[in-house]
C-alpha cells in the first residue's frame, strides 16, 4: 500500500511539476535569495499523509526542487582540490567543487593575490563543461607549497589531529574523516583534497611546528545524537595556548584594563577618567553626531543627537507596518535623571551634559567573521565589523540595569586579500601584549580609530562606518514581570544625520511566531518551506515583505523564558505537523530560520539568558554566555552534557526535533571566531592555502 502511494503522490508531482515550474511569485520579496524559483508543492497534496508516510516518500530533508536559477554569487565551495600541470613547475590547478544543486553558474571570480576565474565551461583548464569542478590555474611555488604539505600533514599525523570544523556555528569533530593530504597521488599527477590543509590551518602554526590537539574520546561525532550519546559526544578542552590568546586579547575583550582605562574611557558615577578619551560614550557618540572630521559636533549638537534617539522609546513606532510600543519608562530611567544631574551642573536648560551619560564601556568586539556576504557585509565591509558594547547604569550609580547598547561598525576596507589579511595581522599581533598594558591599548585604540571615526567611511551617512546599534533591555518595560525587547538603529540618510529606527536584521515580526494555525504563521511557514534549501544552506535574508505583506519585525519581545529544557524555552517554530500548513517540514531549516533571529540566538536555540555580555557595574567584568565561551551561562543555562570542563557548550534543540532522538548541538563561537582569523593570519595571498581558505570561507548569516 505504500509503494502505491509513493507511485500516486510521485505522478502528481510529475504532473503538476509543468505548471508550478513557471509559477512566479510576483508579490514575494526576496531579494538577495540565491535559492530555487520555486521549492513546493501545494500543501492540499500532503492533505492526510502522516509524517511517517512522508518520510517514507522523501526522507527528512527532501523537498521538491525541479527548478534552479543559477545565482550571481556562488556559495562556499564543497571541496577544494588541486592538479600539477605536466612540465609546468609554476602553476597549479585549482578545482572548486560544487553540486548541481549548490551551484551550476559558468563561473566563478575570485581576488585572492589577483583576480582568478574558475571555469566550469569546458574551456581554458577546465577539462569538462557542466562537471560541477570549476577551475584555474594559479601561479604556485612548488618546493614551499610541498614544504608546508609535509609540515602540516606530520604534525597532524603526529599529534592523532582529529577534524573539527563548525556548521551553522554548532561545532562538529569527524573523527572519520580523512583530511590527510595524499602526497604521493598529487606527485603523480593525480585530482587530491586539500580542504584537509586548509581546515587544519587554525589549529597549527607553522611557523613553531607546533599543533592543538582534539581528543576524539570527547568528540561530536555527529550533529544529531541522542541522550544517550551526550556524555561521549563533546570536544576536548585541549586548546592550544596561542589559539586561547587570541580568544581573551583579539575577539571580545572585556578585560577592567581595557574598558575601564582611565586615559580612554570614563566613570559617570565617580567622575573620573577622561570624558573624551577615545572609547568614551561621549566621544563615540559625537564622532556619529558629525557630518565630517571638519566639522566635529559641538556639545549641544550631541546632546540633542543622543535626545532623539533615545525618544525612539518615548513613543509609539510604526517600523515596516510593525507597531512597536512605547516604553515611556526611558524618561524616568533615563532621560529624566541625566536632565537633572546635567542642570545641577549648569548646563543650558534641555542640554544633556555627557559627563553623566549613564553608559558603561563592558567590551570591546572584533567580528571579522561577518566580512564579505554575511547579513552586514554590504560594500564597505569587507573585513567584518567592530563593536563597542555598552551597558546602563542606574541613576543611583549603585549597579548596572538591564540594558545593552551595542555599536557595530563596518570596517572600510579594499575588497582584496591583502586588506583583509592586514587588518587580521593588527589584531592577531594583540595577543603577543599583555592586555590592559599601554602598549595593548594604544594598539587597540590604533584598530578602533579606523572604524568610530567620523570619516572612516566617507561614503555612509555622517561619514561615519556605523552600521546599526542595537539594544536589548528589559528596565525600560512597564510590564510585570518584564518583557525583554530588541531594536535596531541606523544614521538616517536623509540628511538630518539623527538615528533612525529600523527594522531588526534577519528577524520575521513577533506575530509570526504565535505556534497556532493562523494566516501569520502559515506565512512564515511558507517562507520557510519554499526557501527551505537556502535556508538549510544558510544563504538566506529574511526580506522586507513575503507575500504582499511586511514580513520583518520593527522591534522584536522575548515572550518565552530563554533558557531551561526545550521545548518550553524561546524558540521560533510553526505548530505540529497535525497542521500541515503550519508545520515547518525540515528540521534544520526549522533550525537556522530560528537561530539568525534575535532572540532564538540570545535565547533557547542557544541556551543564553537573555544577553551574550552580561551588563555589569564598574569595577566588574563582564561575564560572556555559554555561547561564546563554550560554558553556561547565566540565567540558569543548561550544559545537557554536564561536563564544564570540555570547552563546549551541549544544548538540546529548542523544538526537540526530530521527536525520536534530539539533536544536540556543540557551541563555543569565540573558538569559531579564533579560529577563522588564525587560518586568514597563517595563509599568504595568492598562495594555495589561502586560494583554498577564501573558497571554502562560509559567510556568517546572522547579525549576532
Amino acid at each position: 500500500m505504500k509503494m502505491l502511494k509513493k507511485y500516486i503522490y510521485l505522478s502528481v508531482v510529475i504532473i503538476f511539476a509543468t505548471v508550478l515550474v513557471s509559477w512566479n511569485h510576483l508579490n514575494n520579496s526576496t531579494k538577495d535569495l540565491n535559492t530555487p524559483s520555486w521549492s513546493y508543492l501545494h500543501e492540499k497534496y500532503f492533505q492526510g499523509l502522516t509524517d511517517t508516510e512522508l518520510s517514507a516518500l522523501f526522507g527528512e530533508d527532501y523537498e521538491f526542487n525541479f527548478s534552479s536559477r543559477p545565482g550571481t554569487q556562488a556559495p562556499p565551495a564543497e571541496d577544494v582540490l588541486i592538479q600539477k600541470i605536466p612540465g609546468d613547475n609554476n602553476h597549479l590547478l585549482i578545482m572548486a567543487f560544487y553540486s548541481k544543486e549548490n551551484y551550476s553558474g559558468k563561473l566563478i571570480t575570485l581576488e585572492n593575490g589577483g583576480r582568478l576565474v574558475f571555469r566550469d565551461d569546458g574551456n581554458g583548464y577546465d577539462k569538462k563543461a557542466g562537471d560541477g569542478f570549476y577551475t584555474a590555474r594559479v601561479p604556485a611555488d612548488l618546493n614551499e607549497f610541498r614544504r608546508k604539505a609535509l609540515s602540516i600533514t606530520s604534525q597532524m599525523k603526529r599529534n592523532d589531529y582529529k577534524p573539527l570544523r563548525f556548521d551553522h556555528r554548532a561545532m562538529i569533530v569527524d573523527p572519520d574523516a580523512d583530511e590527510n593530504f595524499d602526497m604521493q597521488k598529487w606527485e603523480k599527477g593525480e585530482i587530491v583534497s586539500i580542504s584537509g590543509l586548509s581546515n587544519a590551518l587554525s589549529e597549527l602554526d607553522l611557523s613553531t611546528n607546533s599543533v592543538s590537539t582534539i581528543s576524539s574520546a570527547n568528540a561530536v561525532s555527529n550533529p544529531n545524537i541522542s541522550d544517550n550519546s551526550i556524555s561521549s559526544s563533546i570536544v576536548s578542552a585541549a586548546i592550544p595556548a596561542k589559539l586561547d590568546a587570541i580568544r581573551t586579547h583579539c575577539l571580545t575583550i572585556t578585560n577592567l584594563a581595557v574598558v575601564e582605562d582611565p586615559t580612554r574611557t570614563w566613570n559617570s558615577c565617580t567622575q573620573t577618567g577622561n570624558v573624551d578619551g577615545p572609547w568614551t560614550f561621549k566621544t563615540i557618540m559625537k564622532q556619529l553626531a558629525s557630518k565630517d572630521p571638519s566639522h566635529i559636533a559641538t556639545d549641544a549638537q550631541v546632546s540633542d543627537f543622543v535626545k532623539n534617539w533615545l525618544s525612539n522609546w518615548a513613543n509609539d513606532q510604526i517600523i515596516n507596518g510593525d507597531t512597536v510600543a512605547a516604553r515611556t519608562a526611558v524618561n524616568n530611567r533615563i532621560l529624566n535623571p541625566w536632565f537633572s544631574k546635567s542642570r545641577d551642573a549648569g548646563a543650558p536648560a534641555g542640554q544633556l551634559d555627557m559627563r553623566f551619560a549613564p553608559f558603561k564601556l563592558i567590551a570591546i568586539v572584533n567580528r571579522f567573521d561577518l566580512r564579505e556576504g554575511g547579513v552586514h557585509g554590504a560594500a564597505g565591509s569587507s573585513a567584518g565589523e567592530g563593536r563597542f558594547v555598552f551597558c546602563l547604569i542606574n541613576p543611583t550609580c549603585t549597579d548596572a540595569s538591564k540594558m545593552g547598547v551595542i555599536l557595530e561598525f563596518g570596517v572600510n576596507k579594499p575588497n582584496t586579500c591583502d586588506a583583509k589579511k592586514a587588518w587580521v595581522d593588527q589584531w592577531i599581533a594583540l595577543r603577543d601584549l599583555a592586555i590592559g598594558s599601554s602598549e595593548y591599548n594604544q594598539a587597540l585604540q590604533n584598530i578602533t580609530d579606523q572604524f568610530s571615526l567620523c570619516g572612516s567611511n566617507p561614503d555612509k551617512p555622517n561619514q561615519s562606518s556605523l552600521d546599526q546599534i542595537r539594544t536589548n533591555e528589559i528596565v525600560l518595560s512597564s510590564s510585570i514581570p518584564g518583557i525583554w525587547e530588541m531594536r535596531e538603529f541606523i544614521l538616517n540618510p536623509d540628511g538630518t544625520g539623527f538615528l533612525k529606527e529600523n527594522t531588526v536584521a534577519q528577524n520575521a515580526a513577533d506575530k509570526y511566531n504565535a505556534r497556532v494555525n493562523n494566516a501569520e504563521v502559515q506565512r512564515m511557514v511558507a517562507y520557510v518551506n519554499q526557501n527551505s534549501a537556502a535556508i538549510r544552506r544558510d544563504s538566506f535574508s529574511i526580506p522586507l515583505t513575503w507575500q504582499g505583506f511586511p514580513f520583518l519585525g520593527g522591534a522584536t519581545k522575548l515572550t518565552a523564558t530563554p533558557t531551561g529544557q526545550p521545548p518550553a524555552i524561546f524558540h521560533w517554530d510553526g505548530t505540529d505537523s497535525s497542521n500541515r500548513s503550519t508545520f515547518i517540514r525540515n528540521n534544520i531549516a526549522r533550525f537556522n530560520f530560528s537561530l539568525i533571529s534575535c532572540w532564538g540566538c540570545h535565547g533557547g536555540e542557544t541556551q543564553t539568558g537573555f544577553t551574550h555580555v552580561d551588563p555589569v557595574f564598574y569595577g566588574t567584568e563582564a561575564t560572556l554566555s555559554g555561547f561564546l565561551t563554550g560554558k553556561a551561562g547565566k540565567g540558569g543555562a543548561i550544559d545537557f552534557d554536564n561536563d564544564t570542563t570540555n570547552d563546549v557548550l551541549t544544548v538540546r534543540d529548542a523544538a526537540l526535533r526530530p521527536s525520536a532522538s534530539p539533536t544536540v548541538r556543540g557551541f563555543n563561537d569565540l573558538l569559531r571566531r579564533a579560529r577563522d582569523l588564525k587560518t586568514v593570519w597563517q595563509s599568504d595571498c595568492g598562495t594555495v592555502l589561502s586560494i583554498a581558505s577564501e573558497l571554502l570561507f562560509k559567510p556568517l548569516n546572522s547579525a549576532d
